[in-house]
């Protein structure tokens, strides 16, 4: 019985997993006004704890003995690496919207990177200024559309 209760700790990491990714990615963004729920980011938080599960159940084995039990979780990580990768490079269901939520916080992503590298080249330096500048000018473009496809 104590077995069944290591896969429902398994089930239970996994879920933090992918909570603690999805927030770390979301909380990489200059302004907290960027921060938009995306696919693109769901996919790669997929990406990321799907192989997850299959390293834990080979690493600690010796808690997870139900055979039938892993090699389900083994074919449905692999499907899930799979079928995010390919929706990731895809862009899988992400239309007008979807495609304005995913870029907002990547242009924010490069915004604060931008502002907070230690740049000490002149000519790097003034490229950051740019990248800033027309990556705000970007971000104010996308929420206009975004409220006109409202």
């Amino acid at each position: 019985m104590r077995e069944k209760g290591n896969y429902g700790k398994f089930m239970l990491m996994l879920s933090l997993f992918s909570l603690v990714i999805y927030v770390v990615m979301l909380g990489n963004v200059a302004e907290i006004g960027h921060i938009r729920l995306n696919l693109s980011w769901l996919y790669m938080t997929i990406l990321m704890v799907a192989p997850m599960a299959l390293i834990t159940l080979w690493m600690m084995r010796s808690m997870y003995r139900d055979q039938k039990l892993n090699t389900i979780i083994t074919v449905m990580s692999i499907v899930a690496t799979v079928g995010a990768f390919i929706a990731l490079r895809n862009q899988s269901f992400v239309g007008d919207k979807a495609f304005i939520h995913s870029m907002i916080p990547l242009r924010s992503s490069t915004i604060l990177v931008s502002e907070e590298a230690r740049i000490k080249d002149p000519e790097l330096k003034k490229l950051a200024e740019e990248i800033i500048r027309s990556q705000k000018k970007e971000i104010a473009e996308m929420e206009k559309i975004g409220k006109r496809i409202d």
